[in-house]
Formats: structure tokens, C-alpha cells, sequence
């Protein structure tokens, strides 16, 4: 059977599985951007006020400057380093990736909203902290909930990506729910996985390949 015969992957379902949280989950990631947003700000309060108190003095501005950097950079920070990560594997790498990117997220929606509201007037604060949001969400599903990466993980790891289950070595297909994870190779006929964009035997091109 060709590379191009290949039947395709499942989606929807492999992608509900994947991102869904337990309860338990929920609450530890909600736990941990909660802390993480207490920390931020008060980080950025014991600068101004105490460690760079000289150098801002009565200047509003410096101290806006303070709390922003540090609200911006450990946003940029979280994002940068949760999106890098995104190929954790294991449900606590998946757990502390999500918490990053969730406490990024929020950060830099809460600090871009306050700075507008601060120094723009109310419409183009509300259209700026709208536009902030969307861009987010942009960034976050086109990074890191795709379809694609979520089935590649699920590959890489010796999982189904339609059911979960593990898989043996060098098969075909799932055991459980009969999904093609493994095909042969046209030119030798050597065993490739569904992610391999070359066989591991003859070095052959597949077409087909599921895309990280």
C-alpha cells in the first residue's frame, strides 16, 4: 500500500481527548496562575516601592514603568517558554505547559488592559484590551492546540491518536479501536510510523506524513 493510500488520521475526537482536563487538573492550574499572578505583582510592588524606591521617587511614571516591565516580561517569558514546551510529554508536562501558557495569557491581557484604561481613554482601552485577547487566543491555538501537534505527540509517545491506547511496536493498527497508525514503505516495504516524513530503512520521501 502506497504512502498516499493512506487512510487520514482522526481529528475531533483525538483533539476533545487530548485537552481535556480532570477536575483535579483544573484546580491545580487555576492554583498555580493564581500564585504565579500574586508573585508577579508583588515582585513588581517590592521594586518600586522598596529596591528601586530612589529611583522612582514621586514619579508615577517610573513606577508604572516598573510594574509593566515586570507584568510584560514575565508574560513574553511564560508564552515563549510554554509554546517551546509544547512536545512535553507526560500529563504533568502537559499540566505545567497549560498553567504557563494560561498565567502568560492572563498577565498580559490584565497588563495591557490596566495600561490602557490608565493612559488611553475608555473606547480604545476597551478596543485595545479586545484586540490584546484575540490576539492571544490567535497565538495560543495556532502555537500550541493544533490538531497536527496533538497527534504527532500522541504518535511520538506510542499512542493511539483516536483512542489513547498504547501501541505495540511497529503496528498497523491500534488494537483497541482498529485506527491506522503504521503503514509500509513503496520502495521497500519497511515498517513507517504515520508521523515519519522518510523511511527509516531506504530513506525514502512519504507523502503524507502528519506535519508537527
Amino acid at each position: 500500500m502506497s504512502a498516499a493510500q493512506r487512510s487520514d488520521p482522526p481529528t475531533d475526537s483525538a483533539a476533545d481527548s487530548e485537552l481535556q482536563w480532570t477536575k483535579l487538573e483544573v484546580a491545580f492550574t487555576v492554583g498555580i496562575v493564581g500564585c504565579l499572578l500574586f508573585a508577579t505583582w508583588q515582585l513588581g510592588d517590592l521594586l518600586a516601592r522598596d529596591w528601586l524606591a530612589g529611583w522612582v521617587g514621586d514619579s508615577a511614571l517610573r513606577e508604572d514603568l516598573i510594574y509593566y516591565g515586570v507584568a510584560f516580561t514575565a508574560a513574553i517569558a511564560a508564552l515563549v517558554g510554554a509554546t517551546r514546551s509544547a512536545s512535553s510529554t507526560g500529563r504533568f508536562g502537559r499540566t505545567v505547559v497549560r498553567s504557563m501558557l494560561w498565567y502568560g495569557a492572563l498577565l498580559l491581557i490584565s497588563a495591557s488592559g490596566m495600561g490602557a484604561i490608565e493612559y488611553l481613554p475608555e473606547v480604545a482601552a476597551g478596543l485595545f484590551g479586545a484586540g490584546v485577547l484575540i490576539a492571544a487566543v490567535y497565538v495560543l491555538q495556532q502555537r500550541y492546540f493544533t490538531q497536527e501537534r496533538i497527534l504527532r505527540r500522541r504518535l511520538q509517545n506510542d499512542n493511539c491518536p483516536e483512542c489513547g491506547s498504547d501501541l505495540r511496536s511497529e503496528a498497523h493498527f491500534c488494537s483497541q479501536c482498529g485506527t491506522r497508525v503504521g503503514d509500509e514503505c513503496p520502495e521497500c516495504e519497511g515498517y513507517v510510523a504515520l508521523t515519519d516524513a522518510y523511511c527509516a530503512a531506504c530513506g525514502r520521501e512519504l507523502a503524507g506524513a502528519v506535519s508537527s
